[in-house]
């Protein structure tokens, strides 16, 4: 959400973003902040010890999960308690927030399957509290996982404000969150399987960049997290002079049943309208898994010459003032050859016809 400010081109965009702490290590250690903390209550369905609820239950089964909530101040606080479905983030991180479309492929949506999934909890200063939450196993068979996580923020809490060097206000609030993975069977394990929807160009104006967004969705209930990812773009047909590469600075942790924005940067190159081919190729960090998926596109004239004016490149109309330059040379040698010519046959004598 922006609000325009009072001068012109001048915009203060709000961001709200929340601070998880996704994963978290040791059967009894909290995750903290500077007034309160959080932990799993491993249960008989736990999987590991691993910092997140990570359970299993056959279909039909209720299997009762819960974390604690450590408040480390002086005074009662409140905390709301919110579950959420797991999605990506455009850089592949996995992650759980309020506002997001589920993807297409999400058949069993885990929220659907916990309860409750809001509720706010009062904490006395310096004590513990326990908060718990039933997960039903789906009656429908899956093989892989259902994902999401549990967010715990102070309740009505005031957003602090900075303000960057370019005008942009940033309001934000703090929040912790513990993952939840839902199993069928203990042993159930399952990768994920990836697919290119599409491929667009795409311009960042402040940054003055170009490049193309990738549209990658993992399609299945697998996971498998900390892939590396390179991304490699060439022209059709054939083109070897022209290669552009990306390599994900982040390790890729693509939710099951999600899809992201893959950013490919176009670096010094500016957008050329044509055909290309894009390969991406997604490997584990022991190298003994990888995934290769390729999709054609085109960029258009129009959205070369529109996302390149937006990251900041002026049109070169070099060539096009030489041609202009060439033909107006044409222009005035063809009429000085004309007008001469004209000139000299008015000054030739006429011929006496001899009979």
């Amino acid at each position: 959400m922006h609000l325009s400010s009072m001068k012109k081109c001048n915009f203060i965009f709000w961001i709200t973003f929340f601070s998880l702490l996704l994963f978290f290590t040791g059967s009894s250690a909290f995750a903290t902040s500077p007034n309160y903390g959080l932990k799993v209550n491993y249960g008989n369905n736990q999987i590991a010890q691993n910092g997140q609820i990570d359970v299993f239950g056959s279909p039909g089964q209720t299997v009762n999960a819960s974390i604690t909530i450590s408040n480390q101040s002086s005074k009662d606080q409140q905390y709301e308690v919110h579950f959420y479905t797991a999605g990506t983030t455009d850089d592949g991180s996995y992650n759980y927030v309020k506002k997001r479309r589920p993807d297409s492929s999400l058949k069993l949506n885990l929220k659907n399957y916990i309860k409750p999934v809001q509720q706010v909890v009062t904490v006395k200063a310096n004590s513990m509290q326990n908060v718990g939450f039933n997960i039903t196993i789906p009656t429908k068979k899956f093989t892989g996982y259902l994902m999401g996580g549990i967010t715990v923020s102070p309740y009505h809490q005031k957003a602090e404000t900075s303000l960057t060097s370019n005008g942009t206000l940033i309001k934000n609030k703090y929040s912790q969150g513990l993952p939840v993975k839902v199993r069928q069977a203990q042993g159930n394990k399952k990768n994920p399987e990836f697919r290119i929807l599409g491929v667009s160009p795409t311009a960042d104006k402040t940054l003055k960049s170009r490049g193309v967004n990738a549209h990658v969705q993992n399609y299945v209930d697998g996971f498998l997290p900390d892939l590396s990812l390179q991304a490699t773009v060439t022209r059709r047909p054939d083109d070897h002079k022209f290669k552009v590469k990306t390599t994900s600075g982040n390790p890729q942790s693509v939710a099951p049943n999600s899809n992201y924005q893959f950013y490919i940067d176009w670096g010094k190159k500016t957008l050329q309208a044509g055909d290309y081919h894009l390969r991406m190729k997604y490997t584990t960090a022991d190298k003994t898994k990888s995934w290769i998926i390729n999709k054609d596109f085109s960029i258009s004239n129009a959205d070369a010459a529109k996302y390149n004016k937006l990251s900041g490149i002026k049109p070169n109309y070099t060539w096009l003032w030489i041609l202009i330059a060439l033909l107006a040379l044409i222009l005035v040698l063809g009429l000085g050859i004309f007008f001469g010519r004209r000139n000299q046959q008015k000054k030739q004598p006429p011929m006496n016809n001899q009979y």
